[in-house]
């Protein structure tokens, strides 16, 4: 019944493409309203662990598909139709920094409202200073980071070829020196692709170097795009938790 379920989410985003949803109940961000500002599954990324299933042909193009101006009226017609929500996330069913527009997208919906503004990123795009001049206009950044070496992260993630792993890593760096507001870095762990013990000492030491504020493990919970991709038990998060230090917070 799970599976039938996201895959009806999965087949209303590709009808719907610009979509304002929620708000829906977040672990970590309370009432969530959601903007999905790209169309279904526009990503340079081929996770393995995606619960909306394979990215068929990543790309790292820009693109302005959906106009910016409908995802703005979208965000204020539902904003005054809803109790007020925790907080309003740039998310969905791509990775949102490939949209155009996502500096005015920010600073539309900060001139709407007061809610902080939260953008969750794949982080892959971070290494460009375009890129970055935008998502420093959020209040809470989360990206992530999957592997701590070149191999890990095109096993795990499956970039689109232009995407180094080292170029990657070091915007999640430059991304921190420049900003001010809060950093969330999310690292999720499949079951013997990203968990050996050289995976973990790479992956602690880029997360030292980023310096986030909080650290947020995670693994594969629904079902993935790849079968093969394991979840980790709760045993081993634990124990990957207590390697990370005080930082680190299971999800």
């Amino acid at each position: 019944m799970t599976g039938d379920k996201n895959l009806f989410k999965a087949c209303e985003r590709i009808k719907h493409p610009a979509r304002v949803f929620g708000p829906v109940r977040s672990r970590r961000l309370g009432a969530s309203l959601g903007i999905d500002c790209l169309p279904f599954k526009t990503c340079n990324y081929d996770c393995v662990y995606c619960e909306l299933g394979t990215t068929h042909q990543t790309t790292n193009a820009i693109t302005e598909d959906i106009p910016l101006s409908e995802i703005l009226d979208e965000v204020r017609e539902r904003l005054a139709a809803i109790p007020r929500p925790d907080h309003l996330t740039i998310a969905g069913s791509g990775e949102p920094t490939l949209y155009r527009h996502l500096c005015e997208l920010i600073t539309g919906m900060k001139a709407l409202t007061d809610i902080p503004v939260v953008l969750l990123t794949n982080g892959s795009l971070l290494s460009r200073p375009e890129i970055r001049a935008a998502a420093v206009l959020a209040d809470l950044v989360m990206p992530s980071l999957d592997a701590g070496n070149a191999a890990g992260f095109t096993a795990v993630n499956r970039p689109h070829p232009t995407i180094g792993f080292e170029e990657m890593a070091d915007g999640l760096v430059r991304f921190r020196d420049e900003y001010t507001g809060t950093y969330w870095l999310e690292i999720l762990f499949v079951d013997g692709m990203n968990t050996s013990e050289q995976d973990l000492a790479d992956l602690k030491t880029w997360a030292d170097r980023i310096r986030p504020d909080l650290i947020h493990l995670n693994t594969v919970d629904r079902f993935p795009a790849e079968s093969y991709a394991k979840r980790v038990s709760t045993e081993h998060l634990e124990e990957i938790a207590r390697y990370f230090g005080n930082r680190a917070r299971i999800v």
